[in-house]
């Protein structure tokens, strides 16, 4: 991974844009950009869960058991292109900015076509010891211009972000949210530690709460500053400290297209 352009106001607050080299772009596509994408470690646990039946003495397993288990098994993916470029910004966020994302939200999905409710990204960052609520909105673009028109249309990414500062209820409604999940893990587990550690933090200021948003852009092009310095100048003046604010392009050089292709294949179309 390569820096292309930076500007921080401080460890909190700026923008850059990261260049990702072919071979380790297709390296995160087929593990921890699919991993995510299946969710893994859920899948192997509802594997081992139906494959005990079978093992059950006296069980009869119908065919419906059967073909539910060979589904689980098979690791075709089946999304859209935005779903890769979420589930990539997880990861880069993960590997690059101290990050964590404990729960995966496909759990929490009946319609599986279905959009994320609230926000793309909701996790934890952490800055000199101190762990905040992270909430972010991710947009993928192949277009040419610079800053695509999904940084600045009227659902973009420049909107969304100012939605959340601006509205209490809706981050208030994903920290219920991200905490009924820590609360279904034991004492002393990361999740239920990061919860706790997050929820002080975004009380702890006298006026206003504590937290980090995050806008991510996903792009098959080639960088340029311009993708993101007027968004971040723009936002900057209207989401005020102490609230955390950065913006990151993903820059990649193989295109949107073939995306799925190398997650199921192994191999560009």
């Amino acid at each position: 991974m390569k820096i292309k352009y930076q500007h921080n106001d401080n460890i909190m607050r700026g923008y850059a844009g990261l260049y990702i080299n072919e071979s380790e772009c297709v390296k995160h596509f087929q593990s921890k950009v699919k991993d995510v994408l299946i969710d893994q470690e859920e899948r192997e646990n509802m594997i081992r869960d139906l494959s005990s039946l079978i093992q059950e003495t006296g069980f009869n397993a119908n065919e419906q058991l059967l073909a539910d288990i060979q589904h689980l098994q098979s690791e075709d993916v089946n999304v859209q292109n935005f779903r890769i470029g979420e589930a990539y910004a997880e990861v880069i966020l993960e590997e690059n900015f101290s990050c964590r994302f404990h729960w995966n939200e496909l759990r929490d999905t009946r319609n599986p076509r279905g959009n994320k409710p609230g926000a793309d990204l909701v996790g934890f960052i952490e800055f000199e010891g101190e762990v905040f609520f992270l909430f972010g909105e991710v947009k993928t673009s192949s277009e040419d211009r610079s800053p695509p028109q999904i940084m600045t249309c009227d659902n973009g990414l420049e909107n969304q972000l100012k939605d959340l500062y601006q509205n209490a209820e809706k981050r208030f409604t994903l920290i219920k949210y991200i905490g009924s999940k820590a609360r279904l893990f034991p004492d002393g587990h990361k999740f239920k530690e990061d919860w706790k550690l997050a929820i002080r933090v975004y009380y702890s200021n006298d006026i206003n709460n504590r937290y980090q948003l995050m806008g991510m852009l996903i792009r098959d092009t080639k960088p340029s500053e311009e993708d993101l310095s007027h968004s971040y100048q723009r936002l900057k003046e209207e989401i005020l400290e102490p609230v955390g604010l950065k913006l990151v392009a993903i820059y990649v050089p193989i295109s949107k297209d073939e995306w799925l292709g190398i997650i199921n294949r192994g191999e560009a179309s």
